[in-house]
């Protein structure tokens, strides 16, 4: 099939579509069906014979490719100049038309699976704000129509042909301002100084759903296991068993926290071009994404002690999305920074420019307060320890919860004398954190909408509780004096008076 160079008449993916969409179908049903699966394997019942398991497995295999096949007939795109929309036909038994126009594209990213690095083809996703339309992906492309159709979207200019935009790539890839590159050793810093202990909560959620799955299959097994492991003494009491049982799943969660960033952030490759920087990373999912100034919404610099004495320093960048899929797709990580280089790009996405605060505020030692009775509600709840294990006594539990009230109290005094929000001229900062700081920037004109509220035991001290939302998500602060509201009118006297578009 002849391919028009500009992508002006409807055009389908790569034939090598029909297998990405394959082993797609086919995975999401091993997912739902996998402890089923499991079950047939050891079980063996002999009232459902072979045949029919067989039979009914060749069907569902022979469905998914019918639907593989008709999927990649039936998805069609191109683009129409004359409108200035992305066109997108597709569907297998009712037909679904998505036209999105260029001033709605908010990002398109080319990703790279194991298996698409295998076939030698890219996915194509398209992502827009402000919009009903659904994230578009192509999962199918080579890297010469990847790489033009992207550049057409995101520019949104008419009549650009392939040859004109290979030129203007070759002439980018000798116009990089600077270049940063993650390096190995780096990528295990990362991995040592990140929060493991995340990796615990994914142990124990691991072998929490291996658990529940089955529990379903093998129920009355369970309870012959539970019965028999009833009667075997485990250790009690002895500090020692505890201390290395905790060692061993902190050991564990290191090693998961370490994996996890070498899958996410392998061959982390940054560079900025003059309109854009191109982040491309990934292991196990390849990702290039192209970030334009004018498009990111709220700029997140985070380090903690370890981190910046090893110069290391995480970016974390808000895009305006729709607010359907605002947490899962509106966020681009970039760990691993020196300081020399998040200072860059933050002087990239902001056009260098550095203001003074002109009023800067933290919250009311009542935001204090809250956070102490918030962290005493497990406590109160934990009184029913002494009555439910008769080996825990009420002097054990009162040390216990002794030493709980006063980390907690620590914890969250220094919590609230991190918190600090502030306004210059054209920005709005914040910064939090206790052992990971973090400090939020985003431009007033940015700024969709600022929510103010008032609970009725604020009233008395003039106290206020805000929410300014932008199209990338959310920035609040609590319990700060009702003078700020003077800079709530300046924000959205800077919104009005604005001249940039942020779409």
């Amino acid at each position: 099939m002849m391919r028009e160079e500009n992508f002006s008449t409807p055009q389908r993916q790569s034939s090598a579509g029909i297998l990405l969409i394959f082993s797609g179908v086919l995975y999401k049903l091993f997912r739902m069906f996998w402890a089923l699966l499991f079950y047939f394997l050891l079980k063996q019942p002999s009232e459902i014979p072979l045949a029919y398991v067989s039979t009914g497995f060749a069907v569902v295999l022979l469905g998914i490719v019918l639907y593989s096949y008709f999927s990649y007939r039936n998805f069609q795109f191109h683009i129409d100049y004359g409108k200035e929309e992305f066109i997108l036909r597709k569907g297998v038994l009712s037909s679904d038309l998505i036209a999105i126009p260029f001033d709605k594209i908010q990002q398109v990213n080319s990703e790279r699976g194991i298996l698409e690095r295998i076939i030698g083809v890219y996915s194509l996703v398209i992502d827009t704000a402000g919009s009903a339309a659904k994230e578009v992906k192509i999962k199918a492309i080579n890297r010469k129509d990847a790489e033009a159709l992207s550049e057409i979207l995101l520019s949104g200019k008419e009549d650009k042909d392939v040859a004109a935009m290979e030129s203007q790539q070759e002439q980018t890839k000798e116009a990089y301002v600077w270049e940063y590159r993650l390096s190995l050793a780096t990528l295990l810093k990362i991995g040592l100084s990140s929060n493991f202990f995340r990796g615990i909560g994914l142990i124990l959620a691991f072998f929490s759903t291996i658990f529940n799955e089955l529990n379903n299959v093998f129920k009355e097994e369970k309870d012959m296991f539970l019965e028999e492991a009833g009667k075997v003494a485990l250790p009690s009491g002895s500090a020692f068993f505890y201390a290395s049982l905790f060692l061993i799943l902190l050991l564990f969660s290191i090693l998961i926290t370490v994996a996890e960033v070498f899958i996410k952030y392998y061959n982390l490759n940054l560079k900025q071009t003059k309109e854009r920087l191109l982040l491309e990373m990934g292991l196990r999912t390849n990702t290039k994404v192209g970030l334009q100034p004018r498009r990111v919404q709220i700029l997140g610099i985070t380090t903690n002690p370890i981190q910046r004495k090893l110069d290391l320093y995480e970016a974390k960048i808000s895009l305006a999305s729709s607010s359907r899929n605002k947490k899962k797709k509106s966020k681009v990580t970039i760990p691993g920074l020196t300081g020399e280089a998040a200072f860059r790009v933050k002087n990239f996405l902001y056009n260098k420019r550095e203001e003074e605060s002109i009023a800067s505020y933290q919250p009311h030692i009542v935001d204090f307060f809250r956070r102490i009775n918030l962290s005493l509600i497990p406590l109160i709840l934990s009184l029913i320890i002494p009555f439910a294990l008769p080996e825990v006594t009420f002097r054990e539990w009162g040390i216990l919860s002794a030493l709980y009230f006063v980390m907690i109290s620590g914890y969250n005094f220094l919590s609230y004398k991190a918190l600090k929000l502030e306004f210059t001229e054209d920005f709005l900062v914040k910064s939090y954190g206790v052992w990971d700081k973090t400090t939020q920037t985003t431009e007033l004109y940015k700024l969709q909408a600022i929510s103010v509220k008032r609970p009725f035991w604020y009233r008395r001290r003039g106290l206020v509780n805000l929410i300014f939302h932008t199209a990338g998500g959310d920035i609040s602060f609590r319990a700060v004096d009702e003078e700020v509201l003077v800079f709530m009118n300046y924000s959205l006297y800077k919104v009005e008076s604005s001249r940039f578009s942020w779409m």
